[in-house]
Parts: C-alpha cells; structure tokens; sequence
C-alpha cells in the first residue's frame, strides 16, 4: 500500500497575509524599445485589417485629435481580442468569462467616450420639419 503521507508540492502562495500583501519589485528591460502600429510589416492580413477598423471607426466617431485616435486604436485592439476569444471558444477552447466581462466593460467606456453611443434624432417627414423651420 503507498504511503499517505507522501509530500504534497509546496504552495507558492505566502501563508500569513504579510507575506500575500508583500509587493516584489517590478523589473524593465534593460533598454526600451518603442513599436507602433504604423511600423508593423503592412502585408500581414491582421495588420490591414486592424487598421482598416482604426481608419472606420476614426471616420464614425469623427476623431479630431490625438487623444481620441490612441483611445480608437485600443478600441479597436480590445475588439480582435473579444472575437479572437469568441472564436476560439466556438472551436472548443477553454472560454474565460471574467476576462471576457472585463474586456467588454472596457470596450463600452472607450466607445462612450469616443461619442459612439450617440444616437441619431428621430426621422421626420419633409412637411413636419419644414414646418419647425418657419
């Protein structure tokens, strides 16, 4: 018969809430090297593609400064990620639902900011608008 009281891996995590809350320090490469969208290979399908998204949605939300073009580029990013999960859950991958929730959530605010939750005013016939305008 083995024995019961075989060792069990250690656990990773810190056993007293001192040692949970301790912070370890962050590290940076040691040199930075900046990449932008801009300067990725054009040829690549995905990369057209995102910036084919980026040119829509800075023409639909009528972006006139840079501020909101950097927040269309991560709306945008954060979509593929929503779909590349979508699909890849239809073809039975594992699905993580929080990041998924978290993903959207976040999506929804870029959006509002950007101005895409405007809604357009309700159509009129040509009399009735003919006639607020005298």
């Amino acid at each position: 018969m083995a024995n019961d009281t075989a060792t069990k891996p250690a656990s990773t995590r810190p056993t007293t809430r001192a040692g949970r809350r301790a912070r370890q320090a962050v590290t940076f490469a040691d040199r930075f090297e900046p990449k932008f969208l801009e300067t990725t290979d054009q040829r690549c399908k995905v990369v057209r593609l995102i910036r084919e998204r980026i040119k829509q949605l800075t023409e639909d939300a009528g972006i006139d400064c840079i501020q909101k073009e950097l927040l269309a580029k991560q709306a945008v990013f954060i979509s593929v990620q929503l779909e590349t999960m979508q699909v890849d859950a239809l073809e039975g991958c594992e699905f993580e639902v929080g990041r998924f929730c978290n993903l959207t959530n976040t999506l929804v605010g870029l959006l509002k900011t950007l101005g895409i939750s405007r809604t357009t005013p309700k159509a009129v016939n040509l009399k009735a608008y003919l006639g607020s305008k005298t």
